[in-house]
């Protein structure tokens, strides 16, 4: 079965207008929110839906087992939705909304964006912005930087990765619970003051599967 393609009305820059502010208010993008249920992520995704109407019939299938298991036991699953930049120029960059699922909620959600400012102006001073200098064993250097809004619902943070080697150089956000950021920061290497070698660089993101398991 192949993955579907979302067809999501907002593109990552309008999206952005229709963030939470850094308040009390649950932290999100384009209508989702972290914390919102499965329930209401699926009426929010379409796409998500009309693809758990296909998996009822084809339920063995790899990526349906993960997408029945976060819908109907809880389990931890990443979705993602892909929208060519411009469908009239199909070798641009694709715009990927990465959700994932785990115990019946949404935890985290990752984009590319192409406006910096239109984030911090949302944000307002990150509370951390820490810039980190890499070197590639051909001698290459660049410097990656991080910068993360500590909230009381939810970390955001906008990691822009200058690897020469990416094809796509645009910061990618991240929106996540409390308890995702702090899963992931355990189990992130942290990235020392300069890399000697390219890959303890960041990967590229620009291309993510439609529905898979996460790792537990």
């Amino acid at each position: 079965m192949q993955p579907r393609t979302a067809s999501l009305v907002l593109l990552a820059s309008s999206a952005l207008l229709q963030m939470q502010s850094a308040g009390s208010n649950p932290v999100g993008i384009a209508n989702h929110h972290i914390g919102e249920s499965v329930r209401v992520f699926l009426r929010l995704e379409p796409d998500a839906r009309s693809e758990l109407e296909v998996c009822d019939q084809h339920r063995t299938e790899i990526q349906c087992v993960h997408l029945l298991g976060a819908v109907e036991k809880g389990q931890r699953a990443e979705i993602s939705t892909v929208i060519p930049t411009d469908l009239d120029h199909p070798d641009a960059f694709n715009d990927t909304y990465n959700f994932v699922l785990d115990a019946g909620k949404l935890v985290r959600i990752a984009l590319s964006v192409n406006d910096v400012t239109e984030v911090i102006r949302t944000y307002g001073k990150p509370t951390s912005d820490t810039v980190t200098p890499y070197q590639n064993t051909s001698g290459a250097k660049w410097e990656n930087r991080i910068r993360l809004w500590d909230t009381p619902t939810g970390f955001v943070t906008l990691d822009e990765d200058n690897n020469p080697r990416l094809k796509d150089h645009r910061p990618l956000l991240v929106i996540e619970s409390r308890e995702e950021h702090a899963r992931t920061s355990a189990t992130t290497p942290k990235s020392a003051g300069t890399a000697p070698a390219e890959n303890q660089s960041s990967p590229d993101t620009a291309s993510r599967p439609s529905v898979e398991s996460a790792p537990h």
